[in-house]
């Protein structure tokens, strides 16, 4: 595999400790109206980073309150609504630590905090830049209108640039924090996944996917959702093809 290839993280990958002494480790964790969950959801993750940063933006209820009060910073919320938007804002906050990876999950319990390790572990041993948490190598329980939806995005991405991912949409990643750092990130919303992808594989980063579960349906992202991540996804790629974007 190349520079710029992709891979499978192998078996020793899956199950290896994250070595995380040896690391800090910085988790990001845009959150939008999750008052009565958050802090159990922040005590899971602080098991397994040094710093979490819960991005509550367009949050109207307490959840800034609720995370502050079980150990995560909370960047002080807006009330622009956007996936996109909570995770620069806690991107931005992450600089602050001086982390040497930082793990972007949602904060709705579709992701496992227990598996964070496993993300951190190929970028502990200097095989990985990216780890990318591949609900199509796992478990993913979800509706037949997601599993079709997110076939067409991953065999779209594919036609655009030129590789095959089995998950472009995750929002479970782990990233050498200096190459996240220096990614331009502008999208706002659910796209943003899909530019962090792209980016990544137009700066050649090494990318590895390891499996992850997913134990339940997580209301969010509508059909209309996966439209536009469609149209962002061709005009956002060809810009990256053509030059006309900054990688």
């Amino acid at each position: 595999m190349g520079a710029a290839g992709m891979a499978t993280a192998p078996a020793d990958f899956v199950d290896a400790p994250a070595a995380r002494l040896r690391l800090c480790v910085v988790a990001v964790l845009p959150a939008y109206q999750l008052e009565t969950s958050i802090a159990g959801i922040v005590n899971r993750v602080r098991a397994h980073a040094d710093v979490v940063i819960v991005a509550a933006d367009g949050s109207r209820d307490g959840t800034a309150a609720a995370a502050r009060a079980a150990g995560a910073i909370v960047p002080e919320p807006t009330t622009r609504r956007g996936k996109g938007v909570a995770l620069r804002r806690g991107i931005d906050a992450a600089r602050e630590y001086a982390p040497d990876v930082v793990v972007l999950l949602d904060a709705d319990g579709q992701h496992l905090p227990e598996e964070i390790p496993k993300l951190v572990a190929p970028i502990a041993s200097g095989a990985a830049d990216v780890v990318s948490g591949s609900r199509m190598l796992g478990t993913l329980r979800t509706s037949p209108i997601n599993v079709l939806g997110n076939h067409v995005l991953r065999v779209l991405s594919c036609l655009i640039t030129g590789r095959w991912i089995t998950d472009t949409e995750t929002g479970f990643r782990a990233f050498r924090a200096p190459v996240l750092f220096a990614m331009p990130l502008r999208a706002n919303h659910y796209e943003v996944e899909s530019e962090i992808m792209m980016r990544a594989l137009r700066r050649r980063l090494r990318i590895v996917e390891v499996p992850i579960t997913v134990p339940f349906a997580v209301p969010g992202a509508r059909p209309i959702d996966g439209v536009r991540v469609a149209w962002f996804k061709i005009r956002f790629g060809l810009g990256l093809r053509l030059g006309l974007v900054e990688p």
